[in-house]
Order: C-alpha cells, then structure tokens, then sequence
C-alpha cells in the first residue's frame, strides 16, 4: 500500500482509485462492438418501414414483414443479453477495490 502511496495513484481530491484491468475495459469494449454491429441490421429495417412505394403485392409484403418481425426479435434479445452484461460488467467495476 505504501508503494502505491508513493507512487500517488489518487484523484484530484485525494481519493483512491479503482483498480481496473485492460481485461475488463477490453470486455467492455467487445460488448460495445456487439452492440454496434446491429447497425446495418438495423438498417434494413429502416428502409423496409420507410419506403413509401410498396409493392401491390400483398404476400410480399406479408413475407418481407415477417422477416423483418423475426430481425427485429433477434435484436430485441441480443440487446437485452447485452445490457445485462453491461449492467453486470459496471457493477463489477463500481464495487472492485481501490488502490
């Protein structure tokens, strides 16, 4: 402890810091990437509901609807696993022990 005194390890107001590894921001980082590449996914759906000119064929639709219900499901799941282990991984942070 005193070497880590001596080192001067502490925060502007002279509070310890937490001790966070590369590990645990590298998680935090592939988590991030999980989340983010839901963007061209996601895309897709944008389009699917932003097109103004639908076909008249209406078992198209029924099928593009369809898959794009299932897409979006997919992500509703992945994003609510994903933001657990967020919710896990920060709460593993805020309570690791300072030095």
């Amino acid at each position: 402890m005193k070497e880590i005194e001596k080192m001067g390890i502490k925060t502007s107001n002279k509070q310890p810091v937490k001790e966070i590894s590369y590990q645990d921001i590298y998680g935090l980082g592939d988590t991030l990437e999980q989340l983010k590449s839901w963007q061209e996914p996601l895309g897709v759906l944008e389009k699917f509901f932003s097109d103004k000119k639908r076909p008249v064929n209406k078992q198209k639709i029924i099928r593009d609807y369809h898959a794009c219900s299932l897409l979006f499901h997919v992500f509703l799941t992945d994003l609510g696993s994903s933001l657990e282990k967020l919710e896990l991984q920060i709460g593993d942070l805020k309570t690791r022990r300072k030095v």
